[in-house]
């Protein structure tokens, strides 16, 4: 699925497209150039799933956790680390998880043998245009 977003509050369509397949052992991997809006989808995602806190990058920290009810959520930003550096104990904390990734290269994990995988590409256009492609595996 396709989405041309010209505005912030254009995000709420892709939004609204996976919020119901947002659940335990789902992988949803962001993909983009830097400055895309990996981050700022995954601020719209969790405010829309009832999350109260405020969200930040986990660039400098890896991962940040977050509950919502019984979901245990991990947003990943893989960004500084290389492929074998720590992956397994990425994957040992994502089981049983909802799991945002950015960068999910940085991590030598095969996403799709442990979770629904959920993909957007984000492409920039211009400074406000942006087109997420939306794909599902498994």
């Amino acid at each position: 699925m396709r989405f041309e977003i010209n505005n912030l509050d254009e995000l709420n369509k892709v939004v609204k497209y996976i919020l119901d397949k947002l659940k335990e052992n789902v992988c949803l991997i962001l993909d983009g150039q830097m400055g895309a809006g990996k981050t700022t989808f995954t601020k719209k995602v969790l405010k829309e799933m009832g999350l109260n806190e405020i969200v930040t990058s986990p660039t400098f920290t890896i991962m940040n956790q977050y509950q919502i009810k019984e979901l245990k959520i991990n947003h990943i930003d893989a960004y500084r680390l290389t492929l074998q550096e720590d992956s397994q104990m990425y994957l040992e904390e994502m089981m049983n998880s909802l799991n945002i990734v950015e960068w999910s290269e940085n991590l030598a994990i095969n996403y799709s043998s442990y979770f629904k995988v959920i993909k957007i590409e984000i492409d920039v256009i211009d400074e406000n245009k942006r087109i997420f492609t939306v794909e599902e595996e498994n």
